[in-house]
């Protein structure tokens, strides 16, 4: 007897656990359903665009001028007169073209225009006030027509002329609107100015230094080459470098004999120097040459290259000399928006800016993206 009445527990776990599983599941497909059931943001946008396009093709063509009648225009013919593009763009829901549609029916006192748009499971209608005034073939006695006739039924005055033409018509107030929007073109490195051109500009430090240099060259060479090691530099983080200006000997003789600033790491080695190099140094009119800077290794460098050479000055032991004083400029590889301290140079940046202004007239009281001026009309 006391085993029939104890409890079985493991199946009442068991038992337990599968309703909870199944309450889950069901929750999950209830949410899935209410979820499935509202309009995607995408659908939401394409029946707004639909009706907005309805109601500007509505104010341009004639509307029924009976209460009660409508005219209709589909999708398909939307698209066909080139109103609206496809928005059959989303492939997983593609629209019914000749289900969708919007109509305008003749009310009492103004136009009723609905739109429906069925785009695969989703569905849905929206309608909207279309006014007299923006009815095209509509003028002041058609809208004031129906009001006219209930005014005399419910006047017992026999004077019904006077009733007639004293009936008012409801003026509507709109209000001004605007959007101002700025678009940019992408920067671009350049000096320009305008009124339609913005500016930035970003810096880099730098530093200049004059080095007299002294090389060597053979007598019996017609093009020759030599490297020049810069042993002092202003900013050895400064590894951009530039051959700024080059000069040849004049009344400087001293400074090239004296300089400790640069030597020659590789050509032609000076073993002994006379006690003046000016009537065995090679002018700018003896031959051609080029020179190109670099940085290596935490050093700078210079490589010399001389070609076409020809004189008929004497010589040195058998060489000739190179005088050159080269002003190099030293620049910072970190490019910064702030002015740095000393000496830096600028890189100007310009964009193209465009100011667009569209202004709206509405009968809302606001309108999402717009700002109110504070102007009205009634019309």
């Amino acid at each position: 007897m006391e085993d029939e009445r104890q409890i079985n527990w493991l199946s009442l776990f068991i038992k337990i656990i599968i309703i909870f599983i199944f309450a889950i599941i069901l929750i999950w497909l209830v949410s899935k359903i209410i979820n499935s059931s509202k309009p995607t943001e995408t659908f939401k946008n394409n029946i707004n665009n639909m009706e907005e396009v309805a109601v500007s093709y509505f104010k341009e063509i004639d509307l029924p001028q009976e209460k009660g009648k409508s005219t209709k225009i589909t999708l398909e013919e939307m698209i066909e007169k080139k109103l609206i593009v496809s928005i059959n763009e989303n492939k997983k829901s593609t629209c019914d073209v000749k289900k969708s549609y919007s109509k305008i029916t003749r009310n009492k006192k103004d136009y009723k225009v609905e739109t429906t748009l069925v785009c695969g499971k989703e569905k849905d209608t929206i309608t909207r006030k279309f006014s007299f005034k923006d009815c095209k073939n509509c003028n002041t006695k058609t809208e004031t027509k129906d009001n006219t006739k209930d005014n005399t039924n419910k006047n017992t005055n026999k004077d019904t002329t006077s009733t007639n033409t004293s009936t008012n018509t409801a003026k509507t107030t709109y209000y001004e609107y605007v959007k101002q929007t700025t678009t940019y073109s992408k920067w671009a490195k350049g000096n320009k100015a305008g009124d339609n051109i913005e500016n930035k500009y970003e810096y880099y430090s730098t530093a200049t230094e004059e080095y007299y240099t002294l090389g060597a060259v053979s007598k019996s060479s017609a093009s020759a080459s030599y490297t020049i090691k810069l042993d002092k530099v202003p900013n050895k983080d400064y590894y951009f470098t530039i051959v700024k200006k080059v000069e040849f000997l004049s009344n400087n003789e001293k400074e090239f004999l004296s300089s400790n600033n640069a030597s020659i790491s590789k050509g032609t080695k000076i073993n002994k120097l006379p006690d003046s190099i000016k009537n065995y140094s090679l002018t700018e009119d003896n031959f051609t040459y080029k020179l190109s800077p670099y940085y290596r290794k935490g050093s700078f460098y210079i490589d010399v290259t001389l070609n076409d050479i020809n004189t008929t000055i004497s010589s040195y032991n058998n060489v000739y000399f190179v005088p050159l004083k080269v002003t190099v400029k030293f620049m910072s590889p970190k490019i910064t928006e702030e002015k740095p301290s000393g000496d830096y140079d600028t890189i100007t940046y310009y964009r193209y800016v465009e100011k667009n202004k569209e202004t709206k007239w509405s009968t809302e009281t606001s309108l999402e993206g717009y700002t109110k001026t504070g102007n009205t009309k009634t019309e």
